[in-house]
């Protein structure tokens, strides 16, 4: 079972000193999933949410740059997947992000979502029960 990274997670793994207590809960996940030998991923598309310029996106690239998740691009079948979560729900583009890190982690076979905000995850996943939601 994979271990995906959300916007926020991410965020909180570049950016300790910002939320120092969810840089450690995603740690100690991503040293568990190591221990495991499970993958660490991180949709594409949660990578919009966080570059920002002006210097913003160094921490990120220094982040991903150490090779401890990999980035996945999310290509037609999982935006495909995405599209029709939004509409199972009655969603629209405003949870497109989340749709597609939920859907990522259904293209994987099951995965647990790290989060900071995991309400609108939850919706989304709530007919796979391979994928579970883990707030940090």
């Amino acid at each position: 079972m994979a271990l995906i990274l959300d916007s926020e997670a991410l965020s909180a793994l570049a950016r300790p000193r910002m939320a120092p207590q969810r840089h450690q809960r995603v740690r100690a996940a991503m040293r568990s999933a190591q221990r495991r030998f499970e993958p660490i991923r991180v949709p594409s598309a949660t990578l919009l949410e966080l570059y920002r310029g002006g210097g913003a996106d160094e921490a990120i690239d220094l982040e991903l740059g150490r090779g401890y998740a990999r980035v996945i691009t999310t290509g037609v079948r999982i935006a495909r997947l995405a599209g029709h979560l939004l509409a199972s729900i009655g969603a629209g583009s405003e949870m497109a992000v989340d749709a597609l890190v939920v859907a990522t982690a259904i293209r994987l076979g099951g995965g647990i979502i790290l989060t900071h905000d995991p309400s609108d995850l939850e919706r989304l996943a709530s007919e796979y029960p391979n994928v579970r939601i883990a707030p940090v």
